[in-house]
């Protein structure tokens, strides 16, 4: 899969990542709005201010942080 070295927000609560390699990955995170972990991401603000640290996806300053290797697997399994 290689490193990440792109992150990029979408309209409903998709985010698109890319990597060194050239392939990307969009993740569809709007199902997992209603639960405890990923409820602040609703905030649209919030939801469009993210980067990358490392290989771990970051919102805010620090809202919720979640590696990629777990945000790839909600991408491959809708889970």
């Amino acid at each position: 899969m290689g490193y990440i070295r792109a992150v990029i927000p979408l309209e409903d609560y998709r985010l698109r990542m890319e990597f060194n390699t050239g392939s990307s990955v969009t993740v569809d995170l709007s199902p997992k709005l209603k639960t405890a972990r990923f409820a602040e991401l609703a905030d649209q603000s919030v939801f469009n201010h993210v980067k990358i640290h490392n290989e771990v996806i970051i919102w805010g300053d620090g809202v919720l942080k979640i590696p990629v290797h777990e945000l790839v697997e909600v991408a491959i399994t809708g889970m």
